[in-house]
């Protein structure tokens, strides 16, 4: 079966599913709670509906940075990428020691260690206090100060979607975009023809399709899985009416 690559953030991840009401571990085993939203989030499933067998490297806490930089760090070749693009508000930083990315926001940085599996491709939060973190701490609110501005931020994201479609253009490999939350729409900007998004409004996106829709969540406001089911649904069906695949 051929394979899809899915990139984004905690939505993509499906971060804090196994927190539904009524969830019994029993019936997902042999992963872990913690790792089941990663099988069932919105990209995975739409790759499953579209054939592909999914493999989900997306990051809670995650940036387009971040996905882009996966992307080009890949050795495997893919025959398909699903891109959940986040806010524009992330960014990360190499960790020397750890040797590892840590994802980095306006919330404030991570400071804890992450672990890939098999599920999580790029790794689960596992608890553990990374070193230094107090210089990482202090870099984190320099972060904040100095590269968040609106105009730095929209640039950086749009370089990022940018680079991750030429890049897979380059190598053959078809990429369907969509936005879990933050993104830019006419006349905004406007995406160069060949960079292809199944939806084209914001009331499409991830999170106000799910607001509009009432799907419950839990407090952080990540959604359950009758949400991801429904967007996943959604997608295909316009993917399926504009004949990409």
């Amino acid at each position: 079966m051929p394979t899809a690559l899915i990139l984004g953030c905690s939505h993509a991840a499906g971060a804090q599913m196994h927190l539904e009401p009524g969830f019994d571990t029993k019936d997902y085993s042999p992963v872990r709670e913690t790792e089941y939203g990663a099988l069932y989030s919105y990209p995975v499933l739409l790759a499953e509906m579209l054939g592909y067998t999914a493999h989900n490297h997306a990051v809670s806490g995650g940036s387009n940075d971040a996905m882009f930089r996966i992307y080009a760090e890949q050795s495997q070749t893919y025959d398909l990428i699903i891109a959940c693009w986040t806010g524009r508000d992330r960014g990360e930083v190499l960790h020397d020691t750890h040797n590892y990315w840590i994802p980095i926001n306006a919330g404030g940085i991570s400071l804890t260690q992450q672990q890939s599996n098999s599920v999580l491709k790029q790794g689960i939060n596992v608890g553990l206090p990374i070193k230094d973190k107090e210089i990482y701490k202090e870099y984190g609110k320099q972060w904040l100060n100095f590269e968040i501005n609106d105009q730095r931020t929209f640039n950086n994201k749009i370089k990022n979607i940018m680079s991750l479609n030429m890049l897979a253009h380059h190598n053959g490999t078809k990429v369907i975009n969509l936005e879990s939350f933050g993104g830019f729409y006419p006349p905004e900007f406007s995406y160069p023809t060949g960079i292809f998004w199944p939806t084209d409004n914001m009331d499409d996106e991830f999170i106000n399709f799910c607001t509009r829709n009432n799907f419950s969540k839990e407090p952080g406001g990540h959604y359950f899985r009758p949400a991801h089911q429904a967007y996943a649904e959604y997608i295909k069906q316009k993917v399926d009416q504009l004949n990409f695949l």
